[in-house]
C-alpha cells in the first residue's frame, strides 16, 4: 500500500476538513487515497506538475474533483502529500528492514539494505521518474526544496547513518566519499529502473524485473 498517511499531513496547516472550500461535496464514492495518489503520480511524471491536472488525475482515480478539492485544497498540496507518503513509507521500511536484520552479520545486513532500497524504488518507477524530472529539469526552486526537505535529505541521513552503523566504528578510510557513493548508488537505481522499459531492448535482464533488481542491489552494495 503506498499510503497509511495522517489525516492532518494532506490539509494546510492549521485547517480542518469543515474548513476545505465553500463547503463539503456530497456524498458519493469514499476517496480512495492509494488510488489518487497512484493516480496523481502517474500524471505528474507524464506530463508534468505544471500541465497534469486535478480533474486528470481525479479521472484516472475514478473519483470527483471536488473531492480531491475538498481534502487537498490544490495541486501543489496534492504533490506534497504524495512526496510526503512516499517519504514516510520510505523511512518506516528502512527502519523496519534494519531492526529486523541487525543480528546478521554486517556483510548481510548490507546486502539486505541495499535489496530494500532497490524494491522500494522498484515498487513506484513512475514516482522515481517523477523525482529525476523535478530534480533535473524543474526550474520551481520551490518544489526542489521541499523535496529536499521532505524526502531526499532525511531518506538519505538515514541511509548514511545505516551504513556507517553496519560498517562500524573500526571501518577505515575509504577513498570514495561514503556519502558520494550512496548518492550514486541511488541515483544509479532510480535512472535504471525508471527507464527500464526502453533499455529492454539492449540488456536482457532489464526485461525480467526479479533479476534486474537483484543485480541492482550486487551494483549498489559494489558503490557502498
Amino acid at each position: 500500500m503506498l499510503v497509511k498517511y495522517q489525516e492532518e499531513r494532506a490539509l494546510t496547516d492549521g485547517q480542518k476538513p469543515s474548513e476545505r472550500g465553500r463547503g463539503r461535496p456530497k456524498k458519493g464514492r469514499e476517496l480512495d487515497v492509494d488510488a489518487l495518489f497512484e493516480a496523481a503520480v502517474a500524471n505528474f511524471a507524464e506530463w508534468g506538475f505544471e500541465r497534469a491536472s486535478l480533474r486528470k488525475i481525479a479521472g484516472q482515480a475514478g473519483v470527483d474533483v471536488a473531492l480531491i478539492s475538498y481534502r487537498y485544497g490544490s495541486k501543489l498540496a496534492l504533490w506534497m502529500a504524495v512526496v510526503d507518503a512516499v517519504a514516510e513509507e520510505t523511512l518506516i521500511r528502512i527502519r523496519e528492514s534494519q531492526e529486523l536484520c541487525r543480528e546478521l552479520p554486517p556483510n548481510e545486513q548490507m546486502d539486505r539494505l541495499c535489496r530494500e532500497m532497490v524494491d522500494l524504488v522498484g515498487a513506484r518507477p513512475l514516482f522515481a521518474q517523477l523525482l529525476i524530472s523535478e530534480i533535473m529539469t524543474n526550474a520551481d526552486s520551490e518544489r526542489k526544496a521541499l523535496i529536499e526537505e521532505r524526502l531526499a535529505r532525511p531518506v538519505y541521513e538515514l541511509l548514511l547513518g545505516c551504513v556507517r552503523t553496519i560498517r562500524g566504528p573500526d571501518d577505515g578510510p575509504r577513498e570514495v566519499d561514503t556519502g558520494l557513493s550512496l548518492i550514486a548508488a541511488m541515483s544509479m537505481i532510480g535512472s535504471v529502473i525508471s527507464t527500464q522499459i526502453f533499455f529492454q531492448r539492449l540488456i536482457p535482464a532489464a526485461g525480467d524485473k526479479q533479476q534486474l533488481f537483484r543485480q541492482l542491489a550486487v551494483l549498489m552494495r559494489r558503490l557502498i
